[in-house]
């Protein structure tokens, strides 16, 4: 008995606890509301998965609870079987799983399918059977009434696990037809015939090999004979040639001896043999003759560079008298500008022209703002004058009488003999600082002019001191010259003797290494000679070795030449026999595996047909089993007279489900939505207490889907006080209230705000 489930953040469920008893209990909600998730739980807790998470309508981040911010959901179950209390755990997240089995409170196993297993192997129920037997799913109470025939035998086949059977004939019968087909594709008439060509043709190949062999075997004792033969004479030839080399060495040895006694008798033809000491003495005259040569080398390397000093030094003194002769003329250049600039005058007569220049325009300067004051002052006065009454403005006098008018005349001709002056004034100012620019600009060249001219007095040097020392510095580089000349002939002189004594001591030590080298090969000729006279060589003889060498050859290569043709032969008809052998034994074993095809296929059809029986039979066993259990379930479940039973007939096409009203009638001709429904609530009880009669459990989710009032009217009877009598405990989840008005039965009330997202609230039964 399931005593108690916990959810934590399981689908919509952030923390819910139940607590089950025996009889029914009983699960209320509307649509949305977290009712199907518990039996999910339940599932999930007992196997690791449920319905639509193995046909895969939902995925492991379904599971958990969104709202709730977990990333693990948690489920736990506690039942009661045997006397003993078993509590299950398993939790489940996007990255990992984890699984705890319990028994009395000891860790029995752990990991999900390790508990799967212990679930498994302890309650005697797998995952297939626990959903064909206790647990219905949403809306299919009265499935199996509308299916056509074939729809219905096989989804009964499937509840009751015979659904396997159907695989295993369908399977067996196409195992069946392929076995038959390969049988056919290997038998062939001809190949009987082959197989008798094909032995014939193995005898004749057999016996043609056995003479290959025979033949092969005897050229093989005669190359062998010829090798032994041949080896003998090539080592005879072998010694021979190695005294052939030998002597054919020391002969050239001689030859080349002789010809290098007669070529340096040659060269040493009308010479004579440097005496004693004579080769000593030259090298010394030569020694000699090139220390010479270094002395005069080197006087005549620093004549030269007297001579290029020298003139360096000229052509420096030369452009350092351009450059003076440049700078007096540009210093009489400059005089002449600033005596032009004086005409005559000093710089003292300039600066005093300067100054009353100055004092004259300050004065004009003064007069001419003065001027300009006066004519404003006058001009002020005619205005004031013109808008003038009979009394001034000024000194408040009487101005009738054309006073006024006289006053004005008088005062305007002043202003016309001020302006006068005032040009005159501008005028004269203008001329003044113009010709004071002029003294100014006179007087800022003169500046510049003579500081040039004391530079350039100060940097002069004169012009005749260059000219001495330039025809000074020629004198010496004539006499740097001559002595240059002198030294070059004296070098040439010396040169030309050094070369006479190099060539004599060279011509010495020449005619001194012929005649050694001649010496020499003398003695190297006369000791290949006594070498050569010392080996006992004979070319005849050499050459008669060497043809019989050459002969056991030729008959050793055509003798092996033989033996590998024959065994080429040998080898062509082993691989033919080989060939055929293979082929005698591929149609030899075709044959074979034909007929175990053709035995494979008959058992096959055995096997299909024994299939066919034992389903019939195990059909037969549980339809009867089944009828048992619904003569004692159906008065419970339908309390009524006038329908006294029910049952199932069954045969190949389909499961005819009959109801007993003067005589057995199908289902759909007799019965009513509430009969219906009772009809399905017993086959699912039926079902439950044949296939697993030792867990007790049924499970309804939604069972009043479809029926009408009565129908549900009928069914909360049966679920609340019928149904606790046949099965221990049964679960059902329902949105109908009516279910859970009636019985003694635990209710549970879900509530939810699904347009809010809340997680399912739980009333406990109260």
């Amino acid at each position: 008995m399931i005593t108690k489930l916990s959810l934590e953040n399981w689908k919509s469920h952030s923390k819910s606890e139940f607590s089950f008893g025996k009889g029914t209990n009983i699960l209320v909600g509307r649509m949305g509301s977290g009712k199907s998730s518990v039996l999910d739980a339940l599932c999930f807790a007992l196997y690791g998965t449920f319905p639509k998470m193995s046909r895969r309508d939902q995925t492991t981040e379904n599971l958990v609870n969104l709202s709730s911010g977990a990333e693990i959901a948690k489920v736990e179950l506690e039942f009661e079987k045997g006397g003993k209390k078993y509590a299950i755990m398993r939790k489940i997240g996007k990255k990992a799983s984890d699984a705890e089995a319990r028994c009395e409170g000891k860790l029995v196993q752990k990991g999900p399918k390790q508990v799967t297993e212990y679930i498994i192997s302890m309650l005697g129920v797998d995952y297939e059977l626990f959903t064909r037997a206790i647990y219905s799913e949403q809306n299919r109470i009265d499935y199996l009434l509308s299916l056509n025939p074939r729809a219905r035998k096989g989804e009964i086949d499937w509840l009751l696990g015979l659904g396997q059977f159907d695989e295993a004939r369908e399977a067996a019968q196409a195992a069946q037809g392929k076995l038959s087909e390969q049988s056919s594709m290997l038998s062939s008439p001809a190949d009987e015939s082959r197989l008798a060509e094909i032995g014939s043709r193995i005898g004749e190949q057999q016996h043609a090999l056995s003479e290959k062999k025979s033949a092969q075997e005897k050229l093989l004792l005669e190359a062998e004979k010829a090798r032994q033969e041949h080896d003998g004479k090539q080592k005879a030839l072998s010694a021979l040639e190695k005294l052939q080399k030998e002597y054919r060495t020391k002969k050239s040895e001689c030859e080349r001896a002789e010809g290098a006694v007669m070529r340096l008798k040659k060269e040493t033809a009308g010479k004579k043999k440097p005496a004693e000491g004579e080769i000593e003495k030259l090298s010394e005259g030569h020694a000699a003759a090139q220390q010479a040569v270094l002395s005069a080398k080197q006087e005549e390397r620093q004549a030269q560079t007297d001579v290029s000093n020298l003139k360096s030094e000229i052509a420096i003194l030369e452009n350092g008298k351009k450059l003076a002769e440049a700078r007096a003329k540009k210093a009489g250049e400059l005089s002449g500008k600033v005596r032009g600039i004086l005409s005559g005058k000093s710089v003292t007569d300039l600066d005093s022209e300067a100054a009353l220049l100055k004092d004259e325009i300050e004065k004009l300067t003064s007069l001419h703002a003065k001027l300009h004051a006066e004519i404003a002052e006058l001009t002020s006065a005619v205005e004031t004058l013109s808008g003038a009454g009979a009394k001034c403005p000024v000194c408040d006098s009487d101005l009738s009488g054309g006073k006024a008018e006289m006053l004005s005349g008088g005062k305007q001709s002043e202003i016309k003999l001020k302006k006068a002056a005032l040009d005159a004034t501008g005028t004269e100012l203008r001329e003044k600082k113009a010709l004071l620019s002029s003294l100014e600009r006179k007087a800022n060249d003169l500046s510049l002019f003579n500081a040039e001219l004391a530079r350039l007095g100060a940097e002069g040097v004169d012009v005749s001191q260059f000219t001495d020392e330039i025809s000074k510095k020629k004198s010496a580089l004539a006499k740097s010259e001559e002595r240059l000349k002198k030294a070059g002939a004296s070098l040439a002189s010396l040169e030309k003797g050094m070369d006479a004594a190099r060539q004599a001591l060279e011509d010495a030590r020449r005619a001194a290494k012929l005649f050694s080298d001649l010496e020499g090969a003398a003695l190297q000729l006369s000791q290949a000679q006594e070498a050569l006279s010392k080996l006992e060589f004979s070319e005849e003889k050499y050459e008669m070795k060497r043809k019989g060498a050459e002969e056991a050859r030729t008959s050793l290569a055509r003798l092996e030449a033989e033996a590998a043709g024959q065994q080429s032969q040998v080898r062509l008809v082993t691989e033919l026999l080989a060939s055929l052998q293979k082929e005698f034994e591929i149609i030899s074993e075709k044959r074979k595996t034909a007929k175990k095809y053709a035995e494979a296929a008959e058992s096959m059809a055995i096997y299909k047909n024994s299939l066919v029986a034992a389903q019939s039979e195990l059909r037969a066993t549980l339809v009867e089993e089944i009828n048992a259990a619904l003569a004692e379930i159906w008065p419970s479940v339908y309390p009524y007279a006038d329908y006294r039973g029910v049952k199932i007939e069954a045969d190949e096409k389909d499961y005819r489900l009959l109801m007993q009203k003067e005589g057995w009638r199908e289902v759909d001709s007799v019965a009513s939505g509430g009969e219906r429904a009772c009809l399905c609530l017993a086959l699912r009880i039926a079902f439950a207490t044949v296939l697993t009669p030792d867990i007790g459990w049924l499970i309804l989710d939604e069972p009043t889907h479809n029926l009408d009032s009565e129908a549900v009217q009928l069914l909360s009877e049966a679920i609340n006080e019928k149904i606790p009598s046949i099965v221990e405990q049964t679960f059902v989840i329902t949105h109908d209230t009516a279910l859970g008005e009636t019985g003694e039965g635990l209710v549970y009330r879900l509530e939810r705000d699904k347009g809010k997202n809340e997680s399912t609230r739980v009333e406990k039964p109260g």
